[in-house]
C-alpha cells in the first residue's frame, strides 16, 4: 500500500493542523535551514510502534496541555484489500427460537476512498485505526497494524559505514552496505564457500571486482577511473575487505571508509537499499532521508537524484534539501515547499505553480538560470526563452514525443544580446558542452558573426555550437501556442491598466488588437508582438516580454497544442548536445544487472 497523505497537528514547529501529500514514488520537500523540514520527516516516523511523543513534542508556542495528532493516509492495494478480506465475518451465527440474537461484533469505522487511515496521538502513544476501506471487526487490530510499512529514517550514514566482513556479520542489519557490494559484484549466492581463501576463491573475487569496478564506475559521475578490489583478509581470509585506488591520484588501494564524508554518503545510501531491494524488504520500508546531499558535490547530487527514481520502483522516498541539484525538473509536482511563517511550519503542496515562485522565495535563487552546474548547457538569449523552451520539452514529454532528463541540462539565459558571447565565454572556459540556440532573426545573426569572431577556436574545435532557429523565427514562433500567446499578451496588458501603470488608447479594443499578433513576413513573432503592444498604450510602451512568458505559463493547460515545429527543434537540440533521456536511461545502481 502506498503513503497518500500525513496530516500533523500540534508537533514541534507545526502549530496548526498541516498536510503533506506524499507522491506514489518520491517526495522532495524543500526549504532553507529552521523553517520545519526534519520536523515533517520526524512525524511520518511516527508510524512506528516504538516512537513516543514526549512534552518537548509539543508546538513551543502553545500550552503544554495541547495535544498532538498525526495520521496517516493510505491507498488500499489489491493485494491488500485481499489480505483484508480474510478478516471480514462471513456471516452472522443463526438464533434458535427463544434465543437472544448476540450483539453486533464492533467494527471499525469505514470509509469509501480505499483508505488505510492509522493515527497516533500523545494521550497514550498507541497507534490506532481511525478507518478501514472494509468492514472488520476490533478484535483483527493487530492483523491489520500488521500491514503497515516500516519507516526508515537516515540521518548523518556515514558513521556506520563497514568495509570489512567475516561470513556472520554479512548476514546482520549492521552490515547492509557490504550486503549490497556482494550482490552487486555476483558473490552473494556464493557467500558460503568465498570467506575460505584459496587459488579458486581469489579468482572469483578478481573477477567480481571487475564486475564491480565497471558497474559503479557507469553509476558513479565522481570517479570513473576508479578501481575497485574485493581481497582476503584475516586469518585463513575469512574476512572480506573492500578497497578503492584512484590512478589518477597514486597507485595505493585505501580502505571506502577513509574517503569523503561524500563518498561514504553516497554509497552508503544506495548499497544499503539496494541490499535491501534483493533482500525482498524494500516494499516493507518508507525512506525518509535528512539532507541526504549534505557532503555531495552538486554532480554527486544529481547522480543519487538518479538512484533514489530508480529505488522507487519497488519504495517510497521523502527527503528534505535545500539544494538546488536535489529538485527533480523532470517531475515538478513531487516537490513540497517547507516554510516558517507566524503561524508555524506551512507546506506548500504545489510549489511550481507561478515559475516556481515559492523555491525562490525559500531559497533565495534566481531558478531563471536554470541550475548552472548540469553537464550540457544551452545558452539562449533571454528569461522568456527559458520558459517557453522548458514548458514546450515538459509538454513534449508528457505527450510521450520525447524524452530528455532535464537534470542533465542547463538552459542559460545571457539576459541580453550584448551578454551572450561573454556568457558563451564563461560557460567554455569551464570545460562545458555548450549550445548557444539563436533567433531567426537579424540580432540572431549579429551575436553568431561575434561569437565567430571572439570564439573561433572553440568553434572550430566544437566546443561550441550553433543552433540557429528557421529564418525569421523566434522561440515564440517554434515554441508557443499562439492562442494562448495572445491570451499571455491580453492579461498582461489588461492587468498593466487595471493596475493603473498604464492607459489604453482612446476606444482601443483588446481583444481586436491581440488577434492581430501572428508571423509577418521578414520579422518575427517576439517582434511582433514589442510592436503591437507599443500600440496599445497611450505612452506607446512596450509590454515586458518576461511578463508575457509567465502569464503565458501561468494559463497553459495540458490540453494545450504546440506548433510541430517544437517537436522538430527540440530533437535537433537534443541531438546536438547529446542529451540522455529520463526514461530509458540506465540511473543508479539499482536496475538489474
Amino acid at each position: 500500500m502506498k503513503l497518500t497523505k500525513v496530516v500533523i497537528s500540534g508537533f514541534r514547529s507545526i502549530k496548526k493542523e498541516e498536510s503533506l501529500l506524499v507522491d506514489d514514488r518520491v517526495t522532495i520537500l524543500i526549504g532553507a535551514n529552521d523553517h520545519g523540514k526534519s520536523n515533517i520527516l520526524n512525524a511520518v516516523e511516527f508510524l512506528n510502534d516504538e516512537k513516543s511523543f514526549s512534552p518537548d513534542d509539543i508546538n513551543w508556542d502553545l500550552e503544554s496541555s495541547t495535544p498532538i495528532s498525526i495520521e496517516w493516509q493510505f491507498d488500499a492495494s489489491e493485494e491488500i484489500l485481499e489480505k483484508m478480506g480474510e478478516f471480514v465475518p462471513t456471516g452472522e451465527a443463526p438464533v434458535t427460537e427463544g434465543e437472544q440474537a448476540p450483539s453486533p461484533e464492533p467494527t471499525f469505522d469505514m470509509n469509501t476512498d480505499n483508505k488505510i487511515i492509522f493515527y497516533k496521538d500523545n494521550k497514550d502513544n498507541a497507534i490506532r485505526i481511525k478507518s478501514l476501506p472494509l468492514k472488520i471487526p476490533k478484535t483483527k487490530i493487530a492483523e491489520i497494524l500488521a500491514l503497515r510499512p516500516r519507516v526508515e529514517l537516515f540521518i548523518s550514514p556515514t558513521t556506520n559505514f563497514k568495509d570489512q566482513v567475516n561470513l556472520t556479520q554479512l548476514e546482520t542489519p549492521e552490515f547492509e552496505f557490504m550486503q549490497g557490494i556482494f550482490r552487486l559484484a555476483g558473490i552473494w549466492d556464493i557467500r558460503a564457500t568465498i570467506f575460505t581463501q584459496n587459488a579458486q576463491t581469489s579468482k572469483l573475487l578478481d573477477e567480481a571486482s571487475v564486475k564491480l569496478t565497471e558497474v559503479l564506475n557507469d553509476k558513479w559521475n565522481q570517479g570513473r577511473d576508479l578501481n575497485w578490489k574485493l581481497k582476503h583478509a584475516g586469518t585463513n581470509g575469512d574476512h572480506i575487505v573492500i578497497e578503492i585506488q584512484d590512478p589518477s591520484i597514486d597507485s595505493r588501494y585505501t580502505r571506502p571508509s577513509l574517503r569523503s564524508s561524500g563518498f561514504r554518503t553516497y554509497f552508503l545510501l544506495t548499497m544499503v537499499t539496494y541490499a535491501r531491494i534483493e533482500n525482498k524488504k524494500a516494499d516493507s520500508y518508507i525512506y525518509l532521508f535528512d539532507e541526504p546531499g549534505t557532503y555531495l558535490h552538486p554532480h554527486a547530487q544529481l547522480d543519487l537524484q538518479r538512484s533514489f527514481e530508480t529505488i522507487s520502483d519497488r519504495t517510497q522516498i521523502i527527503y528534505t534539501t535545500h539544494s538546488l541539484f536535489l529538485i527533480n525538473k523532470n517531475y515538478p509536482g513531487r516537490n513540497r515547499v517547507i516554510s516558517k511563517t507566524k503561524d508555524g511550519t506551512k507546506i506548500d503542496q504545489k510549489p511550481f505553480i507561478k515559475n516556481w515562485k515559492s523555491v525562490r522565495e525559500s531559497l533565495g535563487i534566481l531558478l531563471s538560470n536554470n541550475f548552472l552546474i548540469a553537464e550540457k548547457t544551452l545558452l539562449v538569449e533571454g528569461p522568456s526563452d527559458v520558459i517557453y523552451l522548458l514548458n514546450a520539452i515538459k509538454k513534449l514529454k508528457t505527450e510521450n514525443k520525447i524524452d530528455i532528463d532535464l537534470n542533465d541540462l542547463s538552459i542559460v539565459d545571457a539576459g541580453t544580446s550584448e551578454n551572450y558571447v561573454a556568457m558563451a565565454k564563461l560557460m567554455l572556459s569551464e570545460g562545458r558542452e555548450v549550445v548557444g540556440l539563436l533567433d531567426g532573426d537579424k540580432a540572431g545573426e549579429d551575436i553568431e558573426k561575434q561569437l565567430q569572431k571572439v570564439c573561433e577556436k572553440e568553434i572550430k574545435g566544437k566546443k561550441l555550437k550553433i543552433h540557429k532557429l528557421p529564418k525569421d523565427k523566434s522561440t515564440e514562433d517554434v515554441f508557443t501556442n499562439l492562442n494562448t500567446l495572445r491570451e499571455a499578451v491580453k492579461g498582461v496588458a489588461t492587468n498593466l491598466v487595471d493596475d493603473g501603470f498604464r492607459k489604453f488608447k482612446k476606444d482601443l479594443k483588446i481583444e481586436e488588437e491581440v488577434k492581430k499578433i501572428d508571423t509577418k513576413t521578414g520579422t518575427t513573432l517576439g517582434l511582433t508582438i514589442d510592436q503591437s503592444t507599443r500600440a496599445y498604450f497611450e505612452k506607446e510602451e512596450k509590454v515586458s516580454k518576461l511578463s508575457i512568458a509567465l502569464k503565458y505559463e501561468d494559463i497553459l493547460t495540458s490540453t494545450t497544442d504546440i506548433p510541430e515545429t517544437a517537436d522538430s527543434e527540440v530533437k535537433k537540440i537534443r541531438e546536438t548536445l547529446n542529451l540522455r533521456g529520463e526514461k530509458n536511461q540506465e540511473s543508479g545502481v539499482f536496475e538489474e544487472i
